[in-house]
C-alpha cells in the first residue's frame, strides 16, 4: 500500500473513531464484531456502518473485499506494536467490510490470546480456519490455533492443529517449536524433544529458556 493511501486510510479511521462507540462501559468497537449478534446494533450506528463501508470501499475501486484486507493490514500494524485496542478496532472494521474474510477473525483470536481469553480465542480461530482457503496463510493460522488450544488445556485439538500446520508446510519451524512447547505443557516430554529436533534440523532458533525448562523435566534423549 502506498504512503498516501495509508495516510488516507488512517485519516478515515480517525474520522470514524467516534461512530462505533458505546456511551457507557467499554468501547463497543473494542469488542469482536461490535458484540454482535448478542448486542443489538443501534440504528444510528447501523447508518454509520453503512457510511463507513461506502467510503472505505470507494478508496479501493468499490471493492469491499480489497478494503477489508487493507484495514486488516492496519490492524496488524497496531498488533505488532501491541496496541490491542486500535488493532481490535481495525479488525472490526475489516470484518464490517467483509464478514467472509478469514483475516479479521484471526485478528480477534490473537487479541483474545494476548489477553488470556483462550476459550474465546479458539472460537474465532475455528471460524478463521473454516473460511481460510489460502494454504500459505493457513500454516501460521493453524499453528496460532494450536497455541490457543494448548493454553486452554485442550491438548488433543492442539495436537491436531499443529499436525495440520506441519503437514501443510514441513519447513515451518515456528509450528514445530510451538508444538514442542505445547507438548511440554502437556507433560509429554519425549515428544516435545522429538518436535524440538525438527526445529534444529530445519535450522530454527530454540529459546534458551525453553531448552532449560524442557531439560529440567527430561534430559535430552541421545
Amino acid at each position: 500500500m502506498s504512503t498516501l493511501k495509508r495516510i488516507a486510510l488512517i485519516a478515515l479511521a480517525i474520522a470514524m473513531a467516534g461512530c462505533a462507540t458505546s456511551t457507557t462501559g467499554p468501547r463497543i468497537d473494542n469488542v469482536p464484531m461490535y458484540g454482535q449478534p448478542t448486542t443489538p446494533r443501534p440504528e444510528a450506528l447501523q447508518k454509520a456502518d453503512e457510511n463507513f463501508i461506502k467510503k472505505a470501499s470507494a478508496g479501493f475501486g468499490g471493492s469491499r473485499e480489497a478494503a477489508s484486507k487493507a484495514w486488516y493490514a492496519e490492524g496488524e500494524r497496531f498488533m505488532r506494536e501491541l496496541n490491542l485496542d486500535y488493532a481490535m478496532r481495525r479488525y472490526n472494521q475489516a470484518w464490517l467490510l467483509d464478514p467472509n474474510n478469514y483475516q479479521p477473525y484471526w485478528g480477534f483470536a490473537r487479541v483474545m490470546v494476548q489477553t488470556d481469553r483462550f476459550g474465546e480465542a479458539v472460537q474465532y480461530f475455528e471460524t478463521a480456519r473454516k473460511l481460510c482457503n489460502d494454504n500459505y496463510q493457513k500454516v501460521a493460522l493453524l499453528s496460532d490455533a494450536g497455541v490457543a488450544y494448548s493454553f486452554s488445556g485442550n491438548f488433543q485439538i492442539a495436537n491436531e492443529r499443529f499436525q495440520e500446520s506441519t503437514a501443510l508446510d514441513q519447513k515451518y519451524t515456528n509450528a514445530w517449536l510451538r508444538w514442542s512447547q505445547s507438548l511440554h505443557r502437556e507433560g509429554n516430554y519425549a515428544e516435545a524433544w522429538s518436535k524440538l529436533k525438527q526445529v534444529r534440523l530445519l535450522g530454527g532458533r530454540v529459546p534458551e529458556a525453553y531448552l532449560r525448562a524442557l531439560s529440567a523435566k527430561m534430559p535430552e534423549p541421545q
